[in-house]
């Protein structure tokens, strides 16, 4: 109880002096709200405002006008102009990496110019690896047999391949891409933002700058190229191989002097768990995303009769590889998949790194392949 001149106050008095108080509280607030709209007000002055309001009143100046943040930025720039997302995938349509990959020893948004990175703790972890020792080992390589098939690697190491090019100014090469919207990192972040979507149809950052790359150093060298960048897999990822088949063929229909079809592609490999595995080799000091040549099989001689040719193509060039950038290859892969190899002699399948590299990490690798192939291709000119 107050007390003034030693006396208490009367039930009246104290009415008299909370309908002040009140009438203060009220004009004090109809004075500050205004400001506080036009500012958006600090915490304190809002919750402050609010506590003197009804209840619906309060929650609008709470919810509305809270502690002045901006909107958070779009971190999703990060990230290249993502496509539809691709459906479920079939065995025909994906070449699957955790079967090209497992058992492999390791040593261990471009529409913005500045994007700002997420949140590390909103991401998963990188691990950097040199995919090495694994499977047999030849010369100067390691062979992976995962078609379960017979097959003798030093005989057809020593063979020739089935290839006479010419430079004579008509294609003798084609690159293409059966997962054109594949697409890797941006920026060498050291972690996987967890938003981010591998794949666009825009070609400044998927896997057709990698096929940029090997055909400027083809053609530098004499050697004609085609580089198809029809998409395959966009808007639908099923059936990819089926349209990627008529390309080829149209290509080799256009221009029968190609020889060579090179189908390049960016894998994937880990997920969000486990965290996702960069293959990487260094070379000047610089680094490169790790390829992965597959060279394709199947059971049925109606279908795939020719395939030795194709693998004695795969062998001279994953031996080339490791002659002139040691470290550049994954153990060569021997699928029971044809993935289209079927249609040339010198039909393969090249990963170029997986999603966990950089753009320019496998566009470097790309120009690294292109010096390998004019030296194989180079030795197999008529």
């Amino acid at each position: 109880m107050h007390f003034i001149n030693g006396k208490k106050l009367s039930v009246a008095t104290k009415i008299v002096l909370g309908c002040a108080a009140a009438v203060l509280a009220v004009t004090c607030l109809a004075i500050r709200l205004p400001a506080l709209f036009a500012d958006g007000g600090d915490t304190l002055a809002t919750w402050a405002a609010g506590m003197a309001l009804p209840n619906g009143a309060k929650a609008a100046l709470q919810e509305g006008y809270g502690d002045g943040e901006e909107p958070p930025d779009d971190v999703s720039a990060l990230a290249p102009a993502a496509s539809s997302s691709p459906s479920s995938k079939t065995e025909e349509d994906e070449l699957s990496s955790s079967s090209l990959s497992s058992g492999e020893n390791a040593s261990s948004s471009p529409t913005k110019s500045e994007p700002i990175p997420p949140d590390p703790n909103n991401s998963i972890k990188i691990r950097e690896v040199q995919f090495g020792a694994s499977g047999d080992k030849y010369a100067n390589f390691y062979f992976k047999n995962n078609a379960g098939a017979a097959i003798n690697v030093p005989e057809l190491l020593l063979r020739r391949p089935d290839l006479h090019i010419k430079k004579n100014g008509q294609p003798q090469v084609l690159i293409m891409h059966t997962h054109t919207c594949e697409s890797y990192m941006t920026e060498d972040l050291g972690y996987y933002p967890a938003d981010f979507y591998p794949r666009t149809t825009d070609n400044q950052y998927n896997v057709t700058r990698v096929g940029d790359a090997i055909e400027e150093k083809l053609t530098a060298a004499g050697i004609g190229v085609v580089h198809d960048v029809t998409v395959h897999d966009n808007p639908s990822y099923n059936g990819s191989y089926t349209r990627s088949e008529a390309t080829i063929q149209k290509n080799l229909q256009q221009y029968p002097s190609i020889q060579v079809v090179l189908d390049i592609h960016r894998d994937a490999l880990g997920n969000e768990e486990s965290g996702k595995t960069k293959p990487v080799f260094v070379v000047d000091g610089k680094k490169a995303a790790q390829i992965m040549i597959v060279s394709g099989y199947n059971n049925s001689a109606n279908k795939f009769p020719d395939w030795e040719y194709n693998m004695s193509f795969a062998l001279k060039l994953q031996q080339a590889a490791e002659n002139r950038y040691p470290g550049m290859t994954r153990p060569l892969n021997f699928t029971s998949m044809q993935y289209n190899m079927y249609l040339t002699h010198g039909s393969l399948l090249i990963e170029v790194g997986t999603d966990a590299n950089t753009l320019d990490e496998a566009v470097y690798s790309g120009s690294l392949l292109g010096d390998v192939l004019v030296d194989v291709l180079n030795d197999l000119t008529e």
